[in-house]
């Protein structure tokens, strides 16, 4: 399948606001962090903005998008409302941040909302996805993957705008690194095990080889080996993608290790290592997407 880069752009981008939004969301709850809580919000909005308008340029006509809001079945429809809550909640962060003494404190529980729709958020995104007729795409190891993205982006990116911003709040470094290599070791696995699924695939395919087409009689069809990343053209792609993830995690341990000195380049390296690997899986992943006609 070619690449549907506006898609690419639109799930990459909205894993990584919604990660950075859950980052901030928990360090609220744990009342850390309080200088960077509305640097980070703001950079979350933006990075929201940024998908939400890729998204539209997968359409030719994008103003026909908006016939599909009244179907609650669609996918793009679930992604709309996800977006819409995390956005009003967003705007209660906002209200309340403003509003607060210090400028960095909001409720526990609207820390605790704002962690639970992000990660809402990023699984409505995946599930849009799941398709019988993809074969490679149709597995919850799909979702774990850009939840894997959100646990590497978001802790990064929360741990380079606190060494900016609240770089004298040690306890709040020192947690914001924690997120960020657990974050990165768990993107790692994510994405391994989504890769391991879709290299899988192809086994439970029929081989059909040919069929009869009046004006392709010997026209072959695609190979199922296809639907693995590891063959074709994909495969670049796969490598990409593990050796950003495992390059995100290495920068993340280091900027854990020395936090005084190296936490802002650790960590904005990273980022840039976790940006690489996320869109190079989803490379991946649209090149694996063997469809399923025929193969019945």
């Amino acid at each position: 399948m070619e690449m549907q880069w506006p898609l690419i752009l639109f799930t990459a981008f909205v894993a990584w606001s919604a990660g950075l939004f859950g980052t901030q969301s928990v360090l609220a709850v744990m009342g850390k962090a309080k200088k960077a809580q509305m640097p980070m919000l703001i950079c979350s909005v933006a990075l929201l903005a940024i998908g939400g308008v890729a998204v539209f340029f997968h359409l030719e006509h994008w103003e026909r998008i908006f016939n599909g809001f009244g179907h609650l079945s669609s996918g793009i429809t679930q992604e709309l409302i996800a977006i819409v809550v995390l956005v009003v909640v967003m705007v209660a962060y906002f209200v309340l941040l403003r509003k607060s003494e210090d400028g960095g404190t909001v409720p526990s529980v609207l820390g605790v909302i704002g962690a639970v729709v992000a990660v809402a958020l990023v699984c409505v995104a995946g599930a849009s996805y799941l398709m019988p007729a993809r074969p490679a795409w149709d597995s919850a190891t799909q979702i774990f993957s850009l939840l894997g993205n959100a646990c590497v982006l978001g802790p990064l990116t929360a741990a380079f705008i606190v060494s900016l911003k609240d770089a004298d709040d040690a306890p709040a470094v020192a947690t914001v690194s924690k997120f960020a290599l657990v974050g990165a070791v768990v993107n790692i696995l994510t994405c391994a095990i989504f890769l391991a699924v879709m290299a899988g695939t192809g086994d439970s395919l029929t081989d059909v080889g040919y069929y009869f087409d009046p004006t392709h009689p010997t026209y072959g069809m695609q190979d199922a080996a296809v639907a693995s990343p590891f063959v074709g053209e994909s495969v670049a792609s796969a490598v990409v993608a593990i050796i950003g993830a495992v390059a995100a995690a290495a920068l993340a341990m280091v900027g854990m290790r020395k936090p005084e000195s190296l936490l802002k380049g650790a960590s904005i390296a990273g980022v840039a290592c976790g940006v690489v690997s996320a869109i190079a899986l989803r490379m991946a992943f649209y090149a694996s997407g063997l469809s399923m006609f025929m193969f019945y």
